[in-house]
């Protein structure tokens, strides 16, 4: 009889523990840099009269995430929990969490075990809640003021002077000497016989174009050096977050890539709804080695190029194809500001074959 009843309970409290309880997940910011601190927050709701008498939670954390609660080493990479949650209540669990390096970080699994009070029908579950964290690059070594001083953010402007809103169309005219080819309308002037030219409304808006050198030198396989392409996106980082707080419109190109076989990383500059949260969650994803040379990407924006735009080259050790594809942009009128890492980074030196070694000076 004992063994009946007691088979019973055990299906009854299968059938009945899991009804209605939630168990939800999310990183506290969202967003963060690496040295700004990081709640993973677990929400566990139980809408039901039934109290839970033993919660067990195995919280599992991706690789580059660690728990930060100085608790002692568990058998899983993250947190373990046990707690009792009463009927129609809802627990909060805040676990900070210590983050290694830049990324897009989502958690990987929860365990969970609800049991009865003599815990002897555990009843567990493996949940995936959608929980993202994106870990944005910061300058791991300071930018030094005279480098800083380079930058056009800031720097007095005529306030009457107008942009063009390159999303915005606004018509067309008959081209007049001097129209940049880029700005023609080929399909419409195929259609009338005469050149026409495209019109955009005007904006107050420039255009700031990121262009990041991974390698160090020419050419970027002889001169891959995982730890300054880190700084080289550390400062990335840095002056698009300068520059958004401008009031400019950023976009990036790096001769790396997100995808394989599509090609290098571009993003145009824009104002639209959610460009800032794609251009830094590119910055958090984007590896640490390069796939071409900077120069052919530049080459591409040579052909796209607005002269009201200011390209901010970033690279370590600019090449000879490098320089010139940044010399042919300054004769188009485009704004072109170079900088490099290694010129407050004393502890790297050149060798004597021209090769990039570590080392104190």
């Amino acid at each position: 009889m004992s063994v009946s009843v007691l088979a019973a309970a055990t299906a009854w409290w299968a059938r009945e523990a899991w009804q209605g309880v939630e168990i939800t997940a999310a990183f506290k910011p969202g967003r963060a840099y690496l040295s700004e601190p990081v709640i993973l927050q677990v929400r566990i709701r139980n809408p039901k009269r039934l109290p839970l008498p033993i919660v067990r939670l195995g919280i599992w954390l991706p690789q580059g995430l660690l728990p930060d609660d100085g608790g002692p080493v568990t058998a899983i990479r993250g947190f373990h929990r046990r707690l009792y949650l009463p009927g129609r209540s809802e627990a909060v669990l805040d676990l900070p969490v210590r983050v290694l390096r830049r990324g897009e970080y989502w958690l990987d699994r929860i365990e969970a075990e609800l049991s009865d009070p003599f815990d002897l029908a555990p009843v567990r579950r493996e949940l995936f809640p959608q929980a993202d964290l994106i870990v944005l690059p910061e300058p791991r070594i300071e930018i030094p003021a005279p480098v800083r001083r380079r930058l056009p953010f800031g720097r007095p402007a005529p306030a009457m002077r107008l942009y063009e809103e390159r999303e915005r169309f606004a018509g067309v005219r008959a081209y007049e000497a001097g129209d940049p080819f880029n700005r023609i309308h080929w399909k419409l002037t195929s259609h009338t016989g005469l050149l026409q030219v495209k019109l955009f409304e005007p904006t107050r808006s420039a255009e700031v174009m990121l262009g990041l050198d991974l390698s160090v030198g020419e050419p970027f396989w002889d001169s891959i050096y995982p730890d300054i392409a880190e700084d080289t996106i550390g400062w990335a980082g840095f002056i698009a977050r300068e520059a958004m707080e401008a009031g400019l419109r950023v976009g990036l190109v790096a001769n790396t890539h997100l995808t394989r076989g599509r090609g290098p990383l571009r993003i145009p500059a824009s104002m639209a709804r959610g460009h800032e949260a794609g251009l830094f969650a590119a910055l958090a994803r984007m590896p640490n080695e390069p796939t071409s040379d900077l120069a052919p990407v530049l080459q591409e924006m040579l052909r796209r190029g607005n002269q009201s735009s200011t390209v901010v080259v970033i690279s370590p050790r600019p090449g000879p194809g490098l320089r010139q594809q940044m010399a042919l942009l300054r004769r188009r009128g485009i704004d072109v500001v170079e900088l490099s890492p290694l010129e407050v980074r004393p502890r790297w030196g050149w060798v004597t074959d021209g090769r990039f070694a570590g080392g104190d000076e």
